[in-house]
């Protein structure tokens, strides 16, 4: 497995936990992904007090375009493979409005012994 084919099997699940952030459905994101290190409401409280820390309306969906300047290779879903074979790990650079607001998702995939994959949220912050 490359990144590239990392990022295919991880982009349908970042995609709704994504949609759920900028649609305030949080009870939602566990249909897609559990929780590892935090709780669902410790997730939530990050998520609005960088918004209203930073005062921004909201987050954006998924399918927003990043318009990142400068203009550059710049991939907003990236992934990073576990040189064990054990699954990778996703960044996802959060938007408002097109641009980047500093808030990073971050996930592991990891794959079970039945060979599935398992996503799991680690936290939300600023890298």
């Amino acid at each position: 497995m490359d990144s590239r084919e990392a990022e295919m099997l991880a982009e349908p699940v970042v995609r709704e936990v994504v949609n759920c952030i900028a649609e305030k459905r949080y009870a939602d994101i566990e249909k897609y992904a559990e929780f590892e290190s935090r709780s669902l409401s410790e997730f939530m409280e990050i998520i609005e007090g960088f918004l209203e820390l930073n005062e921004l309306p909201y987050m954006d969906r998924f399918e927003v375009p990043c318009t990142f300047r400068p203009q550059y290779e710049y991939h907003q879903l990236s992934c990073i493979l576990y040189k064990d074979g054990r699954g990778f790990h996703v960044l996802y650079g959060l938007t408002t409005d097109g641009e980047l607001n500093d808030l990073t998702l971050l996930m592991d995939f990891l794959f079970t012994e039945s060979g599935a994959l398992a996503a799991k949220i680690l936290d939300a912050h600023v890298l």
